[in-house]
C-alpha cells in the first residue's frame, strides 16, 4: 500500500512534467510539419522550371529584337546612302540642264523673221537706189 501511495504522490508530482513533455511534442510536430513542407521542393522546383523556361525565352525574344534593330539600322544606313547618290544625280542632271539652257536661243522665229524682212527690205531699197544712182 505504501508503494501505491509513492506511485499516485509521484504521478501528481509530474504532472507539470506531462504537460512540458506534452507542449514540446506539440512544438515538435510542428516543426516537423514545417520540414516537411520545406522539404518537398517539387512545387518550388516546377516554378522554377517555369521561370528558367521565361527566362529563355526572353533572352531569344532580345535576341530577335536586337537582330530586327540591326536589320533596320542596316536599312536607314542605305536608305541615307541611297538617298544622297540620288541627290548627287540630280545635282548633276540639273547643272547638265542649266548648261544646255543657256545654249538655247533666246527669242522667237515670229521676231528674228520680222527682223530679216525689215533688212531685206532696206538692202532692196539700198540697192535701188545705188541702181538709180549708177544709171543716171
Amino acid at each position: 500500500m505504501n508503494k501505491a501511495r509513492q506511485r499516485i504522490e509521484a504521478r501528481r508530482s509530474q504532472v507539470s512534467l506531462k504537460v512540458d513533455i506534452a507542449q514540446k511534442c506539440k512544438a515538435l510536430n510542428q516543426k516537423k510539419a514545417t520540414l516537411d513542407t520545406k522539404a518537398d521542393v517539387s512545387a518550388n522546383m516546377n516554378r522554377l522550371d517555369l521561370l528558367k523556361k521565361e527566362l529563355a525565352e526572353l533572352k531569344e525574344k532580345v535576341r530577335a529584337t536586337k537582330r530586327l534593330i540591326q536589320t533596320e539600322e542596316a536599312s536607314i544606313a542605305n536608305s541615307k546612302q541611297e538617298t544622297q547618290e540620288i541627290a548627287e544625280q540630280i545635282q548633276a542632271e540639273f547643272a547638265e540642264i542649266s548648261t544646255l539652257s543657256r545654249q538655247i536661243v533666246s527669242g522667237n522665229d515670229k521676231d528674228d523673221k520680222a527682223i530679216i524682212a525689215r533688212a531685206d527690205a532696206v538692202r532692196t531699197e539700198a540697192i535701188h537706189a545705188i541702181e538709180e544712182f549708177l544709171n543716171q
